[in-house]
Formats: C-alpha cells, structure tokens, sequence
C-alpha cells in the first residue's frame, strides 16, 4: 500500500457510509483506511466491522477515548506505514479516481524535496468553493498558497508521512480541538508542495462539523487557539506580525492565560511588542465580549 486515507470520526455512523461507498468504487485501492474513532457512543464499531468483513477494501479501525480530531490526527500519522497520508473527514467522500490521480502525481513527480500535494475541495456536486487558485502555480508552500496568493477555500492535503511524522499538533488535557492551521503551516512554511488542478474531494458543512461552530470552537478552547494566534505572530511580517501579535496579548489577557504557550517565541522588537501591548486592549474587550456570548 502507497496511501493511508484517515478518518477521525465521533458519533458520525449515520453519515459515514457515504465516505466507505466512495472509497469502495475507487478505480484503484492500493490503500488502507484508517479510521480512528474518537470516543463515539452509537454503532460506529459495529459498522465498521461488517465492513471489514466485507473485504473490499482495507480498513484499520482504532478506537480512543474522547480526545478531539487533532489527537486523533497525532495518533495517524504516528502509525501510519505508508509513504502518502491524507485526511478526509467523515462526512466528506473523494471522487472515484481521487487515489489513482493522487497516484499518479506521486509515480510522476520529479522534485524530491517536496512536501506532499495540494488540491482544492468540490461541493458534492462537484462545484468549487474557493477563489485566487493560480492555475500556472506548480509549486509552493501551504503558507505561501494563503497568505502570500490569497487563495480561500478548502484543500486537500495530501502529506508524505515521513516528513508529517516530525511534527504534531499540540495537546492540552482539558481541550478538544486545535485548527489545523497549526500544523499545517508547520509541515510546510518553507517547504514546497505540488499542486493539483483536478478536484478529488467534495465535501459539505454539517450542522454538527467543525466549520459550523465557528469561533464558539475556539472560544471553548483557547490554549490551542492561542498557540495559533502566537504561530502566526512568528511566521508574518512586518506591520501583520503586529496585527496578530496583539491578537495573542489580547487573547491571553482575556482567558487568563500564562503568556508562554508551548514551543513558540515570543517575537521580540523595540517598537514590535509595545504597538503590539497597545493595540491588544481593543482585542482583550473584544475577545471578552465574545466569551459572554458563548
């Protein structure tokens, strides 16, 4: 097997075959699926294993305690054993040659130093949801792709584990999500990824998915937030590096908490972190306004 095609999946049984149909009417399964379930509480063991019965396609199931994606994503990548990794969540499903055209990209490429693949996302009627894709751009960074082309949508992220295995999200025993921005921008700031033109993931918000949270996510997690925001205040420049700088002073200020968070610097300057201070009050009453909401 070349790909290893993870689902994080929590009480998401009554959508979750629609993902295993489209896997099984792929035109090539040199591939496993590994489904990590996180905690679920309904049926979702017990459908995986008529699954697995069935033997159409490879399926890994591992089941941990409820932890969140990013746990669930540390876990993967950490037992993968297979040159290519991509997540594809579990309410989302890849068009029928997605793992052959993945494939085939990977056999043809001729730039060792890369870092994986990069695709854009379709609704499930196949049309796109994003703008600024730069379809002469071969190559570039996942930072790059955001902050320096402007592109905004969804991707699909297709990583080669031995360069995702050097890097985890960061885990906090009382939270349950961290945006993957966080390592993301990690695996590639610097580092170049191939990009894709065709679309090989459809996907759609659920009411009870990520995206449809909104800032409620962060607002119930905010150490992975913060380490976020801090992130972002390192690997921007210039007058933005203020910007989010500020955004962390703020947020920490706001949540009461310890101003060091994890790995990550504190950028220092003479006129960087008192513009930054100043600036941050407007985000502290910002940011306690928005806890009184939630």
């Amino acid at each position: 097997m070349l790909l290893t095609i993870f689902t994080p999946t929590y009480n998401r049984a009554y959508i979750l075959e629609k993902l295993y149909h489209s896997l099984c009417n792929q035109s090539e399964k040199s591939f496993v699926w590994l489904i990590v379930d996180d905690g679920s509480t309904d049926n979702t063991k017990d459908l995986v294993k008529i699954w697995q019965q069935r033997d159409i396609i490879k399926i890994e199931y591992i089941y941990q305690k409820n932890q969140g994606k990013h746990v669930a994503h540390n876990l993967a990548s950490e037992i993968c054993n297979t040159k290519l990794f991509v997540c594809v969540d579990s309410d989302d499903i890849l068009t029928s040659n997605a793992v052959a055209c993945i494939l085939d990209y990977d056999m043809r490429e001729v730039k060792e130093d890369i870092v994986g693949y990069c695709s854009r996302r379709g609704d499930f009627s196949g049309k796109l949801r994003c703008c600024n894709w730069n379809k002469n751009l071969k190559y570039c960074s996942f930072f790059d792709l955001y902050e320096k082309y402007k592109f905004r949508g969804e991707t699909m992220l297709i990583w080669k584990t031995d360069v995702l295995k050097k890097y985890k999200f960061p885990v906090f025993s009382d939270e349950r999500f961290c945006t993957e921005s966080v390592l993301y921008y990690q695996v590639s700031y610097k580092d170049q990824m191939r990009l894709i033109s065709e679309v090989l993931y459809l996907f759609d918000y659920q009411e009870d998915g990520y995206t449809r949270q909104g800032d409620k996510l962060f607002l119930r997690n905010p150490k992975g937030y913060a380490i976020y925001l801090l992130q972002m205040a390192n690997l921007c420049k210039s007058m933005k590096k203020i910007r989010w700088l500020a955004r962390y002073y703020g947020w920490v200020k706001a949540f009461g908490l310890d101003q060091k968070m994890g790995n990550w610097i504190i950028p220092n300057g003479i006129f960087l972190v008192p513009f930054s201070k100043i600036y941050s009050v407007y985000y502290k009453k910002k940011y306690s306004q928005m806890i009184i909401g939630i």
